[in-house]
């Protein structure tokens, strides 16, 4: 593999000053290679003034900074919140740990793993405090409202490329392809031509790549894919270590109605009419086992059964509806299955797929 790499400049290195105001035509005092005097002196590294030397600063054992803000940026990923809460600020400004003994502890298990990100995610969540349940407990709620003590797990809403991801996975559109170039999923009209001087063609992928994971998405910067904006993903413009979370509408609309959460939910109930179980209370405690993981309860179960009868009639009254549904998504009809039929789970599946049940990690 072929790598551009930016040599050092090792004669007559270029000095570097303060600006007066940040002029660049106005130079001041000249500085020199260095650190944070609270922290280890990079002079004792014996190539001080390359990257090299900086990266050996970076890892040194006298220095307690990397692993910390690591590992709690890895905390906050898996647990809502990091040990220290404000992620991107350790100094006098920035919050307490609330955990300080556990943040010391986790630190040095990076360590002793070889900056293993893998296997120190593996620690985390095999652990009991992982593990827990997110349900209320009452009996804390005068001594930890807030879950700083991490009595339970907390609710997260799944980030903006794994919220597609859950959508293709429980309908078995996802692929498992690992690697290779971006890909370019379906995109709503005109949004390319919003790029800088309408210079970029948004050619939509084919085959598997069409369904692969959000993270290969290809992410154009003037032009960001909207089901990822929508959903709270950075722009880019800016550095972001923690993501806001909101709820509007546009999202429940996008998941209802866009191109790729409709053709999920179409191949999510052609999945149940071509799965075992002919019954339709099977076909629904499939459909939430593969949306929410969890059995379905019995007052849920009859709110599915009211919203399929409720369809099956509208569609039975408007055949060309159900005919529409599904126009230009290349379906293939299902055997004993009528349109109509086929129309009313569609629909049924469609809700399951825009829960916040669905979009929520327990």
């Amino acid at each position: 593999m072929t790598v551009r790499v930016i040599t050092q400049r090792t004669e007559e290195p270029r000095t570097t000053h303060i600006m007066r105001r940040g002029d660049f035509l106005q130079p001041m005092d000249e500085v020199e290679p260095g650190t944070l005097q609270v922290l280890h002196s990079l002079e004792e590294k014996p190539n001080k003034t390359t990257r090299l030397g900086l990266v050996d600063w970076l890892f040194s054992e006298e220095n307690p900074l990397t692993p910390r803000v690591t590992v709690n940026q890895v905390w906050e990923k898996l647990l809502g919140k990091g040990i220290v809460t404000t992620i991107n600020d350790f100094g006098l400004r920035g919050d307490a740990p609330t955990h300080p003994e556990l943040l010391d502890w986790l630190a040095t298990e990076y360590r002793r793993l070889g900056w293993s990100r893998k296997e120190f995610i593996k620690t985390i969540v095999m652990s009991a405090t992982y593990r827990q349940a997110s349900i209320h407990r009452a009996e804390f709620d005068e001594i930890d409202p807030l879950n700083k003590l991490l009595h339970r797990q907390n609710r997260l809403r799944v980030e903006a490329e794994i919220v597609r991801d859950l959508s293709l996975q429980a309908s078995g559109l996802l692929s498992k392809k690992v690697g290779g170039p971006s890909v370019f999923p379906s995109l709503p009209p005109d949004i390319a031509a919003l790029s800088y001087a309408n210079n970029f063609k948004w050619e939509t992928s084919t085959g598997e790549d069409r369904y692969r994971r959000g993270m290969y998405t290809f992410f154009k910067r003037t032009a960001p894919h909207p089901n990822l904006i929508n959903f709270d993903c950075p722009d880019s413009n800016t550095t972001c270590l923690s993501r806001r979370t909101s709820n509007t509408p546009l999202q429940a609309l996008q998941a209802l109605n866009n191109d790729t959460f409709h053709q999920a939910a179409i191949q999510l109930a052609r999945r149940l009419l071509t799965a075992e179980g002919n019954s339709d209370e099977d076909r629904l405690a499939s459909m939430i086992m593969l949306t929410s993981s969890r059995p379905i309860e019995s007052i849920e179960r009859q709110a599915y059964l009211d919203l399929l009868n409720e369809s099956r009639a509208w569609y039975t009254d408007h055949p060309e509806a159900a005919t529409e549904l599904t126009e230009g998504m290349e379906v293939e009809p299902i055997e004993g299955i009528s349109p109509t039929e086929f129309a009313a789970w569609v629909a049924t599946s469609r809700i399951a797929l825009n829960l916040d049940d669905f979009f929520t990690r327990p």
